[in-house]
């Protein structure tokens, strides 16, 4: 901490290691484990610019790290497992020598999860859920979510071939960088149903790169069988009725 005090920026590395959760033993609690969160509390409250690495096999509950009015991190990546050769790539995206960030494959529940669902309950839709397509609580970080170094603006439209979309990607701000565009179905009104059906699905993505100031165009071409959904008999079904796509 006396160090973190003299410095003008802060890279507060936490996290777990295989020791903690690998194959055949899992985490009994979503925490960061032993002292790291009052650590990371006092030195977010130096008021030092701060970004939070996160290195993990699976989410973990910060809870208490962001849900602060004052102190909270400028910036959070989460490296997962980053490996002998992460630690060059997390360097250069620290640093601005690259911008390829992407987005999180995973749903960051609040720590409460671990007590409004229990680990051994497999149900997808039981009590509040699991998973982007079934949670009904307030994520700390959704599924899908990841931020840039520079921003985009996105406009999406139908082409004249059934199931086709393209989508127009423009880097708004004064960095090259990466943008991954996803797609989501959604079932809409399609009647009453006897069976719970997922609130959004993705059903394709793509990632590109785009100049700063410059345009791309993404193409998706999707099929009947990206708007079905499984029925209570474990059958993909398309229902009839009005279905949405997110992007």
């Amino acid at each position: 901490l006396e160090d973190a005090a003299g410095a003008d920026a802060i890279v507060l590395v936490l996290g777990i290691d295989k020791s903690i959760e690998h194959e055949g033993v899992d985490r009994q609690d979503t925490a960061l484990p032993g002292l790291q969160e009052p650590f990371a509390l006092r030195a977010l409250a130096l008021g030092k610019p701060t970004v939070l690495v996160l290195t993990s096999g699976g989410a973990l509950a910060i809870d208490n790290l962001i849900n602060r009015r004052d102190g909270a991190p400028y910036a959070i990546v989460q490296t997962f497992n980053p490996a002998v050769v992460g630690g060059r790539a997390i360097g250069a995206t620290l640093f601005g020598l690259e911008n390829r960030w992407g987005k999180l494959p995973v749903t960051m529940y609040p720590h409460s999860f671990i007590g409004e669902k229990a680990m051994t309950d497999f149900s997808m839709t039981s009590g509040v859920g699991r998973t982007y397509r079934y949670y009904t609580g307030q994520p700390l970080f959704p599924f899908g979510m990841g931020l840039s170094l520079t921003t985009f603006d996105m406009q999406c439209q139908g082409m004249e071939r059934p199931y086709q979309y393209r989508c127009a990607v423009t880097n708004t701000g004064s960095r090259d960088g990466d943008e991954v565009v996803q797609v989501y179905h959604r079932i809409g009104d399609v009647g009453p149903l006897s069976h719970p059906v997922p609130m959004r699905s993705l059903v394709d993505f793509a990632r590109v790169r785009v100049q700063a100031g410059s345009q791309v165009t993404v193409d998706f071409q999707l099929s009947a069988r990206d708007f079905e959904v499984v029925n209570a008999q474990g059958r993909r079904v398309l229902y009839p009725g009005r279905h949405g796509l997110i992007f």
